[in-house]
Parts: C-alpha cells; sequence; structure tokens
C-alpha cells in the first residue's frame, strides 16, 4: 500500500473518505470549561486538521459520573451538542474527518473530577495508580443506564456533524474495567467467565452500532482498545482478541490499539510473543485497524502495519508536522 494512501475497503467500511492515512489521535485537551467547548478547543482542532485524514476528539464524558479529567468536553447533554458542531466544523474546515470519542471513566477519577457524583465501578475495587477514589459498586440499573448515556451521546455527535463515534474501550476505563478479572468481581451475569465480563462492551457497542445506522449518512463506529493489562490476574491479549472478534461481527468499522510503543510485544501470552501485538491484531482483523504509539518518522509510518497511523505529541507541540512529513 503507497504510503498516504487509504486502501479501497476503508473507503466502502467507513463509509467516508479519507485523504491520507494520518490520524490526530484522541487526547484530552484540557481545554473546555465545565464540559463545555471553548474558543481554544476550536482553534486548537481547527489549526491541527489541515493535513490529518481524520481527526478525533478524546475523552468526551457520556455522563458525570464518567468524567476522567479536567478539561475534557462534555456529551451528556443536548446543550452540548451546539458546541460539538463548533469542533465539528473547524475539524471539517481544514480537509479532515471528524470522529467523537465517547467515554466513561470508572473507577480512574475522583469526585473533584465529577463534580461531587459518585465514582462507579463494576466492582468497589480502588484503582492501584492515579488520582482516584475507592468506587461504589454499580447496580444493574446504573450498567443499562450508562449504556443509554453511550447511545445518547452518539445520537448528539450525529446531530452535531460528527463522521463518527469512538468507543473508549482501552487506559483501564469503564469498558475495559468490566472485561479485566483484576477490577470486575461481580457475580451476575456482567462478571465472573469471560462469556460474562464480555457483555458490558458487547451490549454497549451494539447499541451505539445501532444508533449510528440509523443516520440519515454514513456514520463510522470505532472501538478503542488497551489490548492486554501487564499487571498479575489483569485482561491478557487472548481475552481481548476473543473481544475484537465479538466487537467486528456486531459492525465496528475500525479497531484503535492503544499501545505504548506501536511494535511492542505481548507481555501476557508466551505462545505469541515472536510476534507484534499489532501483527496479530491485524492478522486477525476483517476491519480496519489504527495504530498509535511513539510514532515519529516517516520509518514508523511505513513499518508500523496499520490502516491507520495514530499522531499524538508530535502534531500538538507541532500543529504543521503532518504536513512536513506528507511533504518529506
Amino acid at each position: 500500500m503507497p504510503y498516504g494512501s487509504v486502501k479501497a475497503e476503508l473507503y466502502l467500511k467507513l463509509g467516508i473518505i479519507l485523504r491520507n492515512r494520518l490520524v490526530m489521535a484522541p487526547m484530552n485537551a484540557q481545554l473546555s470549561a465545565g464540559g463545555r467547548v471553548t474558543e481554544k478547543d476550536v482553534e486548537f482542532y481547527r489549526e491541527r486538521s489541515q493535513s490529518v485524514g481524520l481527526s478525533i476528539i478524546g475523552s468526551g464524558y457520556v455522563s458525570a459520573s464518567g468524567n476522567s479529567g479536567f478539561g475534557a468536553v462534555s456529551c451528556a447533554s443536548d446543550d452540548a451538542i451546539e458546541g460539538l458542531s463548533q469542533l465539528a466544523q473547524a475539524i471539517h474546515s481544514g480537509g479532515s474527518r471528524a470522529i467523537l470519542q465517547l467515554v466513561h471513566a470508572g473507577r480512574m477519577t475522583n469526585r473533584f473530577v465529577t463534580a461531587g457524583h459518585d465514582v462507579v465501578a463494576p466492582s468497589a475495587i480502588q484503582a492501584k495508580h492515579g488520582q482516584v477514589d475507592i468506587p461504589r459498586e454499580l447496580t444493574r440499573d446504573e450498567i443499562i443506564q450508562i449504556m443509554q448515556d453511550f447511545v445518547d451521546a452518539t445520537r448528539r455527535a450525529i446531530q452535531a456533524g460528527f463522521d463518527g463515534v469512538e468507543i473508549h474501550g482501552a487506559n483501564t476505563f469503564l469498558c475495559q474495567q468490566f472485561m479485566s478479572p483484576a477490577s470486575n468481581q461481580r457475580d451476575d451475569e456482567f462478571g465472573g467467565p469471560l462469556v460474562n465480563r464480555i457483555q458490558f462492551p458487547a451490549i454497549l457497542t451494539r447499541l451505539v452500532v445501532q444508533e449510528a445506522n440509523a443516520a440519515n449518512r454514513p456514520f463510522a463506529v470505532g472501538y478503542r482498545i488497551s489490548p492486554e493489562e501487564a499487571e498479575p490476574g489483569g485482561l491478557t491479549l487472548e481475552d481481548n482478541l476473543f473481544l475484537m472478534q465479538i466487537l467486528e461481527r456486531l459492525g465496528i468499522d475500525y479497531l484503535s490499539l492503544s499501545l505504548h510503543h506501536y511494535d511492542q510485544r505481548p507481555q501476557t501470552s508466551s505462545r505469541l510473543a515472536t510476534w507484534t501485538v499489532a501483527d496479530i491484531v491485524k492478522s486477525t482483523s476483517q476491519v480496519p485497524v489504527m495504530i498509535a504509539g511513539h510514532i515519529r518518522t516517516k520509518t514508523d509510518v511505513a513499518t508500523s502495519n496499520a490502516d491507520l497511523i495514530g499522531i499524538a505529541t508530535p502534531i500538538v507541540s507541532e500543529p504543521t508536522w503532518a504536513q512536513r512529513l506528507l511533504n518529506d
């Protein structure tokens, strides 16, 4: 595949045409005020969307209890649509396509960030890192409501003019917490064996895809995933490979791998350790795969074995970085 191109099946699957494979990877730019989009948000994304094929707004929280950090954008109510629309228009003005990432932090937050709302999680187990509170275990009704929060946020993204949404199932946030035996010790249909732990991300994804398919235009659904957890008793790569197969059958349009380094090897599977995580996922995936993680040069792009190349740090520090890369 020549550099800068997008495979034909990517056009068809996403339903949108990308001018190149470069993606502004999702991040919390920390420019919003109380969840509201500011002019600084708008200019940040406008300036950095001039050359990439796709720009992803990171950490859009779907409910107040799910806010992952100060300065993040809210997608939790209809009065957020106007500001989200400004972001989508700013990205489109540069020729890029716009994706809104949807997140619920679960236990990876605290009551200061959530403005006093309870910190909730699959189980009442405090995370071992970060400035986090001991969470309260979610009730079944609350789990169903959070799923609906993701659906409602998807509708708002459609109304705001985005080209798709990305479910944030990585970085130890709520979807990953349900998948991981280290954070999910429930004894109902959402906990226990893998077939139960997979229920939350699977049902949530099915509902979001249904909402996306109801749009009157092509609207993509991606899923960002951390392939494994290094901590003892955590989530394994093989568990997540099973989840990825389920997600594809549910109709997602792309997978996004959250990696420390784009060519890292598995830490939880000695059987697969001779390959990179990216190669393993690509070899088993039927949808486009986005890879990010310490990509800095054109050589990195060429050797990353990905359909989409996620860039974060370089494009934050140098807004024209993508254009300079394209122009050598």
